[in-house]
């Protein structure tokens, strides 16, 4: 074994002649050593660039290297000739056996005792490996992107499903009633009209009615309209046309909330009222809290637009209202308020059910992760949810203790001059 002292004089030794130094170190190199003049021809190839390319001392290098009958556009080598500058640029090179392969180019310019560049120098390093395997990567995460996309479909989808029955049967219940009232103004209207027939009798008995006769011609007048059934129509009928009005400003409400829930809007952003979508998210979930005779406690502030998508903020609040409506027991609330707070909107949507276990609220914005029943949604909720508020620089965070309910506020970033008003 040779000792230390040998092993460095043997080593110092081939730096003693520069020029055979500088030959080992370029024959050397693990990379691609080429030296072009101002017309681009080459005027030194290193070991590596040999190797691969075969000697062409006096050729052109973008026919050489790229086979190429010009100028390559984009070339490194011009650009540092132009700039005076290290320039970096990723191109495809094809050997003397045809291969083609990706490398990363590294160009600098050289300059005599003057200053004046006379020449350039480019540093070749093939990258084909590592450029594949970002290939690979960039296909794979298409792939994810698109089976998340999915998923969030999936997601949207399923709380779609659980809004069916229930704004099915909201929307059924008005329908019902305006149907049944119908009938009835009908009925009554045809009533009411054989009291005015009765009027009109009266009134036509004798158009020359004697002073003597105005006495029964009252009579005969106070008994139409004192009539039990007459007095009956006249009440009610206002009051059936008025139910059936609200009935239809019910259905008109869900239908609106469905709209803007539903409205495809890409990703467009304009400014949005946070107030106007939690009211239409209310009224899709309305028959969701009747049914276990609970109640929506709303206490919405007076709050500016927010630069917003309007179909993805009113998902987040679908998610989260959909969750408190299957935390709240019979007779549970769930509290909706918003307020202006430190240039902030800010959205609070709290309920008094059953609370989330201290281990599992870590993990709520995870996705996959929940706590429904197999078939009830794929656990994205609340994963999509966080994904959008953050997207709208926004955060949103909960806060939870099992047995006392769940808090969930939001908090939105304001429109600023840049959005448009």
């Amino acid at each position: 074994m040779i000792n230390s002292d040998e092993c460095f004089e043997n080593a110092r030794k081939i730096m003693t002649d520069a020029s055979r130094l500088l030959d080992n170190i370029m024959h050397s190199m693990g990379d691609g050593l080429s030296i072009q003049d101002l017309n681009m021809r080459i005027v030194y190839q290193n070991q590596f660039m040999i190797d691969n390319f075969g000697s062409h001392i006096g050729g052109y290098c973008y026919s050489v290297y790229e086979k190429r009958d010009m100028i390559c556009a984009g070339c490194p080598i011009v650009e540092a000739f132009r700039t005076g500058k290290l320039t970096k640029a990723l191109r495809v090179g094809i050997t003397k056996d045809g291969v083609s392969f990706r490398f990363e180019n590294i160009a600098s310019p050289l300059r005599n005792d003057q200053g004046e560049i006379v020449a350039g120098m480019e540093l070749c390093r093939i990258v084909e490996e590592r450029e594949k395997a970002l290939d690979d990567l960039r296909e794979t995460l298409e792939r994810l992107e698109e089976t998340r996309n999915n998923l969030v479909r999936s997601e949207k989808m399923a709380g779609i499903g659980q809004l069916a029955a229930g704004v099915a049967h909201e929307i059924n219940n008005p329908a019902g009633f305006i149907l049944c009232n119908l009938g009835a103004i009908r009925d009554n209207v045809r009533e009411f009209f054989t009291y005015v027939e009765s009027l009109e009798k009266l009134i036509h008995t004798d158009s020359r009615i004697d002073p003597s006769q105005l006495q029964n011609f009252y009579a005969g007048l106070s008994r139409v309209v004192e009539d039990e059934n007459y007095i009956y129509l006249k009440n009610d009928l206002p009051e059936i046309i008025e139910e059936s009005l609200q009935g239809m400003k019910r259905i008109k409400d869900i239908v609106t909330g469905l709209l803007i829930f539903a409205h495809s809007a890409g990703e467009r952003t304009s400014p949005v009222n946070i107030n106007v979508l939690l009211e239409s998210t209310l009224a899709l979930l309305k028959d969701r809290v009747d049914d276990k005779k609970g109640r929506f406690v709303k206490s919405l502030g007076r709050v500016p637009a927010v630069p917003a998508n309007p179909q993805q903020l009113s998902q987040v609040f679908l998610n989260i209202l959909l969750n408190a409506t299957q935390a709240i027991e019979e007779g549970g609330a769930i509290t909706v308020k918003t307020c202006l707070r430190d240039n902030r909107i800010h959205i609070d949507i709290a309920d008094d059910g059953v609370g989330i276990p201290e281990d599992m609220i870590q993990n709520i914005f995870n996705p996959f992760f929940s706590t429904r029943d197999v078939g009830q949604g794929v656990g994205l909720g609340l994963s999509i949810a966080y994904r959008i508020i953050e997207n709208h620089n926004g955060s949103i965070n909960v806060q939870s203790k099992p047995g006392h309910g769940s808090t969930f506020t939001i908090e939105l970033p304001l429109l600023s001059s840049d959005d448009g008003a």
